[in-house]
């Protein structure tokens, strides 16, 4: 495996060991999915969302990241640990948004815990986020499932496995002029390598963590997306 058995958006319990790193990429377009013109709504732009992780010891790991949506920066440290018969994860993150909206940089934290069942019966896992954000001060949650087989494709020379992921983030808390009209949710499909996963979806939203994404979208449409995760 290249490394955790991740999301397509939510946070899932690391387990890199100590000196190890990822590097992970994350790709949402603004254009509808449909919308052959502008092929698949990729001439409209997109955000975009890059993070660097370090483990400084066995599953204890510190990060940095930047989104392109309200231009922000976050710092954080995680750590996890498997019960065998759960993996759990925290991760708390200290932000700082750009916001055009905003006055000034605003400031604030999230936390955020993420549970992960072992792989059922050889090819189905789970995923919970349960935490708070302290800048729009809402819980954040959401699910998601990972249907996963060894690569049945022999063209896909590199690919060891393949797995069909599914996201959804009900919204516990509306907040006036911030919350979306409807849930977030997303799903698609991970190519695993050793050391890569390539994932190519879909999203009614263009957020792309647990954090906004629990905080719902607007849109009716889908939108096309992808991630690259590498383990070095």
């Amino acid at each position: 495996m290249a490394f955790e058995a991740g999301q397509l958006s939510l946070d899932t319990p690391n387990v890199l060991k100590k000196n190890e790193g990822s590097f992970n990429i994350r790709h949402r377009f603004f254009g509808e999915i449909d919308d052959a013109e502008k092929f698949l709504g990729m001439d409209d732009g997109g955000n975009m969302y890059l993070a660097l992780k370090y483990a400084v010891a066995d599953n204890l790991l510190v990060g940095v990241d930047h989104t392109r949506a309200e231009n922000a920066y976050g710092i954080g440290l995680e750590y996890a640990h498997d019960f065998k018969w759960i993996k759990a994860g925290v991760r708390v993150t200290g932000f700082r948004l750009n916001n055009a909206n905003f006055e000034d940089t605003q400031k604030s934290y999230m936390l955020n815990g993420s549970l992960q069942t072992p792989n059922y019966f050889d090819h189905l896992n789970f995923t919970a986020n349960v935490g708070y954000d302290a800048f729009y001060e809402h819980q954040i949650l959401g699910f998601g499932v990972d249907l996963n087989v060894n690569n049945f494709m022999p063209f896909l020379t590199f690919t060891e496995q393949v797995s069909l992921l599914a996201e959804y983030y009900p919204q516990v808390d509306k907040i006036e002029g911030v919350s979306g009209k409807n849930d977030a949710y997303s799903f698609g499909v991970k190519f695993q390598t050793y050391g890569h996963h390539f994932e190519i979806l879909a999203s009614n939203s263009s957020s792309m963590d647990a954090r906004t994404m629990s905080l719902g979208t607007d849109s009716d449409d889908l939108h096309f997306g992808f991630n690259i995760n590498r383990k070095f």
